[in-house]
C-alpha cells in the first residue's frame, strides 16, 4: 500500500485566492470536535529556495495568509496562519496556524458599525435573537462576515436540531464571537459545531464551511471496530480528575447580589462515597432557566474522572484512513492486558485526528471521548 501524498496551499485569507503550494516537511495537524484545530510545518529554505515569484515572507504573513492540507486531492484541514518563526542558521520558517474558527475569538457580536461611532454608541447596541439554536450560530459568524473587512468565506449548511434558544448579546459586554458559538454548543442539548473544509470549488478552492450538528456531528452507528493488537497500534488510557464536579455552579450576568447563581449535584455520586467537588463557570446570560441548562451541562461532563483514550492506528488495514472522521462512534476492543485486567470492548466517540504525514510512513493518533472511569 502507497503512503498518501500530501499537498499544501497557501492562499490569502479574505479573498481565498491560492497563491501557491508550499514545500512544507515536518506537518503535523489534527482535525478536532469541539475544540481549536492546529497545524504546524517547515518551509526549509536550504532544500526548496526562494523565486522571483516564490517570496517566503509574503506568503506566510501571519494573520493574512491561510494554509489547506490535502491528502491524496482532498481537503483535510484549512485555517490561518497566526505565528510563523525564520531561523537564519538553519534557513527554515516555521508556521503555526489554527483552524478557520480561530478567526471569530478575534471578531465582536454587534450589529455593522457606523463609521467613526460616538463613545456611547457601542454600549448601547443589543443583538438579539429568538431562533433554532442552528441558526443562531449561522447567524453569529454571518453578522461577523457583514463587517468591512470581516468577510473570509465561510458557508453554511442548512442543518436543525430543533431546539429553540433566546439569545441577547449586549454591546457593553463586548462578547466574542468564538465565545458565543462555544457557549451555545456547551449547554444541555447544544449542537456540535465544527469550522472545516470541503470539496474543491469550480476554481480549485477548498470550500470553507461551518458544519453544526443535529445536535451531534459523525456517525452515531458506525460498524467500525478498531482493537489492540489489530489495527491499533499502541494506546494510552489517561485518567484525569482534576476537573471533576460533583457541585457546578453557572453564574449570569448582574452585579453583586443581583446576579443569577444557577447549582446542579450529584447527589447519587456523594452516596457512593465520591467527595464534595466544586467549580463555576460564568455566562453572559441572565436567563435562569438556560443558566440551569449550562449547571446541568457541567456537572453531567464532569461527574467522573474524565478518560480521553488515545490510540495509534495503522493506515493499512481496514477502515482506512479517510473511512472514519471525528464525530463518529467506533467500537474498540482492547484484550485484557497487565493494565486492563478484564479488557475493553466499548463504544467511544471520536473527538480528535491527529496526522503526521512523512514520506515513507503516515502516523494517526485518535483521541477518543465519553469515556468516564469508574471504581
Amino acid at each position: 500500500m502507497r503512503p498518501a501524498v500530501y499537498t499544501y496551499l497557501v492562499a490569502d485569507l479574505r479573498s481565498g485566492v491560492i497563491l501557491d503550494e508550499l514545500p512544507l516537511t515536518d506537518v503535523k495537524f489534527n482535525r478536532a470536535l469541539g475544540d481549536t484545530a492546529r497545524f504546524e510545518g517547515t518551509w526549509n529554505l536550504a532544500v526548496h529556495p526562494t523565486t522571483d515569484r516564490r517570496d517566503p515572507y509574503q506568503l506566510t504573513m501571519p494573520a493574512h495568509r491561510a494554509i489547506y492540507a490535502l491528502r491524496d486531492g482532498r481537503p483535510m484541514w484549512g485555517g490561518i496562519i497566526w505565528t510563523r518563526k525564520y531561523d537564519s542558521e538553519s534557513r527554515k520558517v516555521t508556521v503555526s496556524c489554527s483552524d478557520f474558527g480561530s478567526y471569530f475569538d478575534h471578531r465582536k457580536v454587534l450589529p455593522v458599525l457606523p463609521e467613526e461611532p460616538p463613545a456611547d454608541h457601542i454600549a448601547r447596541q443589543t443583538v438579539q435573537w429568538s431562533a433554532e439554536q442552528n441558526e443562531i450560530a449561522r447567524r453569529l459568524v454571518a453578522l461577523a462576515q457583514q463587517h468591512a473587512g470581516g468577510d473570509i468565506g465561510i458557508e453554511f449548511d442548512t442543518s436543525s436540531s430543533g431546539a429553540y434558544r433566546d439569545v441577547t448579546y449586549a454591546g457593553h459586554e463586548l462578547v466574542d464571537v468564538g465565545e458565543a458559538l462555544r457557549n451555545l454548543a456547551r449547554i444541555d442539548g447544544g449542537p456540535d459545531i465544527m469550522f472545516d473544509v470541503g470539496l474543491l470549488d469550480d476554481r480549485g478552492r477548498p470550500r470553507r464551511l461551518l458544519r453544526i450538528g443535529d445536535p451531534l456531528l459523525g456517525e452515531q452507528a458506525s460498524t467500525h471496530v478498531w482493537e489492540y493488537g489489530g489495527n491499533i497500534v499502541s494506546y494510552t488510557w489517561p485518567s484525569d480528575a482534576s476537573k471533576m464536579l460533583t457541585r457546578a455552579f453557572a453564574t449570569g450576568s448582574g452585579g453583586e447580589q443581583a446576579k443569577p447563581i444557577a447549582v446542579a449535584e450529584d447527589r447519587d455520586s456523594l452516596a457512593e462515597g465520591w467527595p464534595l467537588l466544586e467549580a463555576d463557570a460564568g455566562y453572559n446570560i441572565a436567563d435562569p432557566n438556560v443558566l440551569q441548562g449550562f449547571a446541568d451541562a457541567d456537572q453531567a461532563a464532569g461527574r467522573r474522572p474524565v478518560v480521553l483514550p488515545e490510540l495509534v492506528l495503522r493506515g493499512d488495514v481496514d477502515p482506512p484512513i479517510g473511512a472514519f472522521d471525528v464525530g463518529d462512534d467506533v467500537r474498540v476492543v482492547i484484550p485484557p492486558d497487565e493494565f486492563h485486567r478484564h479488557g475493553i470492548d466499548t463504544r467511544m466517540r471520536l473527538i480528535d485526528l491527529a496526522f503526521e504525514p512523512g514520506e515513507d510512513t503516515e502516523r494517526t493518533t485518535a483521541t477518543l471521548a465519553g469515556s468516564l472511569d469508574v471504581v
